[in-house]
């Protein structure tokens, strides 16, 4: 895993933070999110697109927080169009799915995943995070 690549994305996170900080990072209408940010990694490589999803669990309130993977790995996740997750536990799953070409979209054919499905279920992935007030750095690293 490249180190390196991972102190980018926290100083991202930390930057970003930084600015959501005077609009209130906090409570938005009556839900406390905060900042998470991180790289998804399957295997020791960052995958360069899908997404990753925080599903709330044990009596975290709100809806999912989702966010695209971007070519570099990165993520930054929103909730309801409003940066950040529910602050509490969640689970999260990671969605890589092969590139259809234009056609395939057109005939609604969805690509394979390219990653294990265990991380694209609800009831079965892995991975799990708590949000904490602040900023938030959740590196994910698939095997």
């Amino acid at each position: 895993m490249n180190r390196g690549r991972i102190g980018k994305t926290a100083a991202r996170c930390a930057v970003l933070a930084a600015m959501l900080s005077p609009l209130g990072c906090g409570s938005r209408g009556g839900l406390d999110l905060a900042t998470v940010c991180g790289t998804v990694t399957y295997r020791g490589k960052t995958l360069d697109h899908g997404e990753v999803v925080f599903v709330p669990i044990e009596g975290t309130p709100g809806p999912q927080a989702m966010a695209a993977i971007g070519p570099d790995g990165s993520f930054t996740v929103k909730t309801a169009g409003k940066d950040g997750a529910a602050v509490g536990k969640h689970k999260v799953k990671v969605i890589c799915r092969r590139v259809v070409t234009p056609q395939e979209a057109k005939n609604l054919v969805i690509g394979e995943l390219l990653t294990p499905a265990i991380y694209a279920r609800d009831d079965a992935t892995p991975l799990s995070f708590e949000v904490k007030k602040g900023n938030n750095t959740y590196p994910i690293e698939l095997k």
